[in-house]
Formats: C-alpha cells, structure tokens, sequence
C-alpha cells in the first residue's frame, strides 16, 4: 500500500535571506455545516504539511529533527493507517523519507500489516545489497510508488517527545551509509532503525537545502474525512549539522485538496509547527503562501 511519493523540492529558495474504488456516500449528513467530512476521499493524502528551507548554497551532512506526539491516536480502519512524515528531502539529489507509521504494510510477508513502526526510504533503487535493517527490523524493495527501497522496524511509539537523527555512518566506493534513529527525549533511549546507502555526487553525499514534514493518511480504498483519528504532533523545525532553516512554507491538502478537518499552528516564538488533523477538525489558520522567516535559535 503506497504512501504517497515525496514531493520534490517547492518553490525556488531565495538566495539570500528574506486508485481504489471510493466508498459510497452516506444517505444523510449529520453536520450540514460540515459536509466535506462525510464525502469520500482519495488516499493517500497530506493533510497538513510545512516546508523547512535553508539558503539555497547550503548542504550538510547531518539531519536532527525534534517532535512531540501529544496523543496516541486510534486505529483509523484495518485498511488505513496515519504516517508521520518527519522529513522528507533530498540527499544528493536522491529522494529520502522517514517516519512513524501506524500500522506499516508490506505485501511480501505474511501478515501484510505490522502495526506501529519506523519507515525509511530512498528512491531510484531496486537492489536490497544498499539497505540494512536494525536486528528486529526488515527490508523493502518495490516499484509501486516509483522504485525504492526502505527499512522498516516495529516500535511502539506514543504520547511522547522524540528525536530523530539521519547521519552517514560509512562510505564504500560507490556510495555513502546513511543511518537513523530515534531518541525518546523523556528516557533517553536510542534505537538504531537501520541504514541505507546513497550515490556519491562527485565523491560525496550531502543533503540539499530543503525538508518537508507532513501527517499523512495511506491505505486501501477511499476513506471519509470524519474517520480519521484525531492526532495533534508538534514538529521543531529541522536542524541541518545545527543550523536552522531560514524560512518555512505550510500547506494543507497538498495532493488532492478533498481532506479539509486539519490546521496548523505556527509559533512565532520558537518556529515549530502543531499539525492538528483528523475527526472534527476546524482550519483556523490559512495555508502560508509565502515564506515565513524563522526566528533565531534560542
């Protein structure tokens, strides 16, 4: 079951600073005021998502992203399932993802679906010989979203404050390891998720300036807006070997605009962004059409 594919980088960064079959529609709507919440909608869809961007000449070799659940969100259907996407970017102009899913989907093994887990991809690759998983932990190669291949590993996230770290680990001749865990900032223990490699780009790798973070919905089959589970995450903006983005830009709806229960809260204070989506959900705060200059690091 797909997500969805990574968007490639947004609008240009300034260069100084600033198809399943649909399920039927109920015969009565119990809220009129809120009748997109009963219609059935595409998935996969990113109901609230935001931008980080750094100055267009900046790379780095380490990402570090800071987030807070602040609730465990229920069980959508047996067929969907919630995707945090903590960062979605570039390495070396190759397209990377990872994340907490709540219940990861792989049609090669028996049972297909695995409950809450970590969920890392890269693109334009087939071969498993680049992907590691963690002890516990297993592989993935599929063509259904564009060719990639992932780790995946069972961990049973919640209600909590975490970090997660994506740095090379070692380099081989045709290509640098790239590893990710995750921290719980309220124990501090760290899990290591496993490793994939990336091509050099003219002997190295490195991150290209930009990351996206999004809540997703996934699954079989179109879904009604008011079955999904109401999730509240609150995302730093992400670091890049320490550094800030410059601006963000957020978004909701991004792929088929028909999933309209999420908002976003801004903090002016610290740049993090509160992705609220699902049930009932009122958007109070308009998408940011510009971009949005970052305060600095405290």
């Amino acid at each position: 079951v797909p997500t969805a594919t990574p968007f490639p980088t947004p609008s240009p960064i300034p260069a100084t600073t600033p198809i399943p079959t649909s399920s039927p529609l109920p015969t009565a709507t119990p809220n009129p005021n809120r009748e997109d919440l009963y219609k059935a909608a595409n998935v996969p869809e990113h109901m609230a998502s935001s931008y980080w961007l750094w100055h267009k000449d900046y790379t780095f070799r380490e990402l570090v992203v800071d987030f807070t659940i602040h609730n465990d969100p229920d069980q959508v259907s047996p067929q969907h399932g919630l995707y945090l996407i903590v960062a979605n970017g570039q390495i070396s102009e190759t397209l990377y993802y990872f994340g907490l899913q709540t219940n990861v989907q792989d049609g090669t093994r028996y049972p297909y679906w695995h409950g809450k887990a970590i969920v890392f991809s890269r693109w334009d690759e087939r071969d498993l010989a680049w992907a590691r998983s963690a002890p516990g932990g297993w592989t993935q190669s599929s063509g259904h979203e564009g060719d990639f291949i992932g780790v995946r590993l069972s961990y049973d996230w919640g209600a909590d404050d975490y970090r997660m770290r994506l740095a090379p680990t070692e380099r081989d001749p045709d290509g640098e390891w790239y590893g990710l865990s995750i921290t719980d900032r309220q124990t501090g223990e760290t899990t290591e998720a496993g490793a994939l490699k990336f091509p050099l780009a003219d002997g190295t790798t490195a991150f290209n300036p930009w990351s996206y973070s999004a809540l997703e919905i996934y699954g079989i089959g179109s879904i009604r807006p008011i079955q999904i589970s109401d999730w509240e995450v609150t995302v730093q903006p992400s670091l890049g070997d320490g550094v800030r983005p410059h601006w963000i830009e957020y978004r909701y709806s991004h792929i088929n605009g028909e999933i309209l229960n999420s908002d976003i809260d801004y903090s002016e204070m610290d740049g993090s962004i509160k992705f609220r989506v699902g049930g009932t959900t009122e958007r109070g705060t308009p998408a940011a059409n510009d971009l949005i200059v970052l305060p600095p690091l405290q």
